[in-house]
Order: C-alpha cells, then structure tokens, then sequence
C-alpha cells in the first residue's frame, strides 16, 4: 500500500496546475520538459500497478467493514506519532507532509486504512502468534539475537602516510591521542568528536582490521593503516563483552515481527481471493 501512495502522491504533484499554464520543469540543452510531459510518463509508467494496488486495498477494506472492524485510536494515535518522532517539532512534520501534498488528516487515513487492512488479514488468515511460536524463533535465532563483542574506537584520519607517521610518532612521546586527533584529522566529524567512532560491532569491520582492532587492549592504538583515500591510527577506549540474547526481554518484540512476516504472507492471497469474488469493470 506504501507504494500505492507514494505513486499517487507524485502524480497528484505534476497533476497540479495541469490544465493551466503549460509549465516546464527542466531545461535540457535549450529543450523544455513540461510537467505535462512528466505526467504522462508517470501514469503510463505506473499506472497499471497503481490501479492494481488500489483495487486491492478497497476489497480489503471492504473485507474489514464486512468482519465489522474497527481501528483502534490508541494504535493510530501511537503510529502517528512514532512518524513525527523523527522530527524536531510539529511544525516540520506537517510542513514536510505539505510538501508532497499531505495534510496530518490524511495521513490519519491512510493509518487508518493501513490497520483496518493489517487486521482483515489477521482475521480472515486466523493468524495467531503463540509465546510457542516465538521460542521456537528464539532457539533458532538466539545467536542472532544477542548482543555481540564490541569496542569503543577512536580515530585519527590523515591524507598521507607521513602526517600518519608523524602523528603515531606524537602518540608514542605521549601525545594527548583525543586532542590529536581534534587537531590533526582532516574528517570534520573527528575533529568535532575529538576522533570518538562510538561503538563497533564485531562483524562490521573488515576481517583484517578487526582481528588487529580486538586484539588490543584498552587504551592501546594500531599502527598507521591505509583506509579509504587516506591512513588512520585507531585506539580501542573499551572493550565490552556480547551478551547472550534473553528470551523474556524480546519475547513481545518477536511476537510483533512475527505476526507483521505473516501478514505480509497471506495479504496477497486474501487479495487474490477477495478479487475473484468481486466484480471488478476497468474503465477505459
């Protein structure tokens, strides 16, 4: 369904204005590209999909009005919500929304619509995710599911071999290596983070550099390496230990996953059911 939005929603943008004022959105070596143009390749581009997707989503929704379901506003409220988390205040998100053609009204439908949909398929599939069905996951999973060894590096990045010569020459008299790093580092987030990388996982640096990287010991650093266009010098600050998965903590976080994996399985076979009942005309 997210598809079938972000189809129409950029259509419904080079659909404004259309049948006013010829308008051109490019200009390519003198040749104007009006959002006529663009609009028509849109719609024959995806059209067909997009008229099969919303043909979909209208048998599934009346699926849910005839199983008599109701979204609840507690789930809407929370998954509106979880949206504009990512935003630093009300009035980015809805400007962000305004800006492809949505209103927070809309997107309160299109929520509503997507969990009236979520719950057809739950009802009509009799889907039910057991605590059973999450440990069997879990057993299998487990070393996925734990948190592995990691370090805390920092890291001073230099252009060439001889500045990296030379600041593992200033590290060995004693050189502060943080404020090196503030100072030498020609990556402007190092220079701000005074060289701090955070954590790493192991099993996110190349094989190589991370046996040499978990090889040291707090407070040590490497040898001048070459990484990317230029060499690095990195310093383990601490060494944290992984840590086996615990059933009971994700328990509820598999169950939900589980569930959402089933209903993205049986949503296109409800679809298909729903459509060789329905009467379906395309207007052409």
């Amino acid at each position: 369904m997210k598809r079938t939005i972000l189809i129409a929603a950029a259509i419904a943008l080079c659909s404004t204005g259309l049948y006013a004022a010829e308008k051109n959105v490019a200009v390519v070596n003198g040749q104007k590209i009006t959002k006529e143009e663009l609009t028509r390749k849109l719609w024959w581009q995806y059209s067909a999909q997009g008229l099969s997707d919303l043909i979909d989503e209208n048998l599934l929704l009346e699926e849910a009005a005839r199983l008599g379901l109701k979204a609840d506003p507690k789930e809407l409220d929370a998954r509106f919500s979880n949206l504009a988390s990512g935003y630093t205040d009300k009035a980015q998100f809805e400007k962000n929304l305004a800006s492809v053609g949505w209103s927070p009204q809309e997107l309160r439908e299109l929520l509503r619509r997507q969990v009236l949909i979520r719950s057809a398929v739950i009802a009509d599939a009799r889907i039910q995710i057991t605590d059973e069905d999450a440990k069997a996951f879990f057993d299998k999973n487990k070393e996925r599911l734990g948190a592995p060894e990691s370090v805390k590096l920092s890291q001073i990045f230099v252009n060439t071999k001889a500045e990296a010569d030379d600041a593992y020459l200033a590290l060995s008299a004693g050189a502060d290596f943080a404020r090196l790093s503030a100072l030498k580092s020609t990556d402007a987030n190092l220079k701000k983070n005074n060289g701090s990388l955070g954590y790493i996982s192991k099993g996110m640096l190349q094989p190589e550099m991370e046996k040499e990287i978990f090889a040291l010991k707090p407070g040590q650093y490497t040898k001048p390496v070459a990484t990317g266009s230029g060499y690095s010098i990195f310093r383990l600050d601490e060494l944290k230990p992984g840590q086996d998965a615990s059933y009971e903590k994700v328990k509820e976080d598999l169950k939900v996953a589980l569930l959402n994996q089933a209903v993205t399985q049986k949503l296109p076979l409800l679809a298909a059911e729903l459509r060789q009942k329905a009467k379906i005309e395309i207007v052409k």
